[in-house]
């Protein structure tokens, strides 16, 4: 009985430590949310070597039935760029060419109409 509350107790701990990296999303009335993309939209960074430095590149991948207007903040320009991804589009941001950084991170702030 014991090991199995050690067991329990252990577990618990486990889910209690782990929290979601879900950004809040707000919605602002008629229609128009802001925030954290929806789980819709997805995107993959890319630090592509050249032939003397690196190119820095977010693509988006958007399978929602809506566009959404982005500000993305990456960590290596320290610079936000706007990107807007059609309904059930595709797109590649430049962040940087001729970077050193071997990777970057970026933050997203969303706008969106849900139909």
């Amino acid at each position: 009985m014991r090991r199995f509350l050690l067991g329990v107790a252990a577990l618990g701990w486990s889910v209690l430590g782990c929290h979601s990296a879900v950004q809040p999303t707000a919605y602002m009335g008629d229609g128009l949310y802001e925030g954290a993309p929806p789980m819709c939209f997805q995107l993959r960074k890319e630090s592509r070597p050249t032939n003397q430095a690196r190119t820095l590149l977010v693509h988006f991948n958007n399978t929602c039935d809506f566009a959404l207007d982005c500000l993305v903040y990456n960590d290596v320009t320290e610079q936000e760029q706007r990107a807007v991804v059609i309904a059930n589009g595709r797109a590649t941001l430049l962040v940087a060419a001729g970077s050193d950084a071997s990777s970057f991170d970026v933050e997203l702030s969303c706008q969106w109409h849900d139909n």
